[in-house]
């Protein structure tokens, strides 16, 4: 946890003076990747006070802000845009993973073939929440160790993909850098 936490502030330091490109992809792209990233420090802290539910309830929120922030960066049109700030975009998030494996990063499909139906369980508290409650004759939250690991794993992975793609836009080699040795300084894919 301590590790996580340190990345996630060394993360927000690196990205603190970043510069944005003031076009509406930008700011549309980038405003998911900051929810993403918020999402990521509340798991952090939900983990911490040992609200596994709701922790692992994010893990759906920050992976859609993620892909969300890929596809109005790398895919999405003016009309796309105006659609969203109409609340009228309703473009099938399988489309824009799709969309986005098609056009610029690989691995999005077998992300959500692979997560896709545990995610929705825990934001919809499926079975994979309800039965992580039930422990002999009481209900309170049973997560085991292993759960909570691959949570926290989960949140730091696609919180560093978050902090890249803003560092990425922002054209900051600083911040660059400072993301890539985050990475590299961190046990995030061990």
């Amino acid at each position: 946890m301590e590790k996580s936490k340190q990345n996630l502030l060394l993360l927000e330091k690196a990205l603190d003076r970043i510069k944005l490109p003031r076009s509406d992809n930008v700011m549309v792209s980038s405003s998911y990747y900051s929810i993403c990233m918020e999402h990521y420090r509340s798991i952090l802290i939900l983990l911490e006070l040992r609200l596994y539910s709701s922790a692992s309830a994010l893990l759906r929120s920050l992976f859609e802000s993620y892909v969300r922030g890929l596809w109005f960066y790398y895919c999405s049109s003016d009309s796309d845009i105006t659609l969203l700030k109409k609340d009228k975009f309703e473009k099938e998030f399988g489309m824009l993973v799709k969309e986005i494996e098609k056009n610029t990063v690989a691995g999005l499909l077998s992300a959500k073939k692979n997560n896709w139906g545990t995610l929705n369980g825990l934001t919809h508290s499926g079975a994979g929440q309800v039965f992580r409650r039930v422990s002999d004759d009481n209900i309170s939250s049973n997560f085991d160790a292993g759960f909570i690991e691959d949570t926290m794993k989960f949140a730091n992975n696609y919180g560093l993909l978050a902090a890249g793609q803003l560092a990425l836009i922002s054209g900051d080699k600083k911040a660059q850098a400072a993301v890539l040795e985050i990475k590299k300084a961190s046990d995030i894919d061990k």
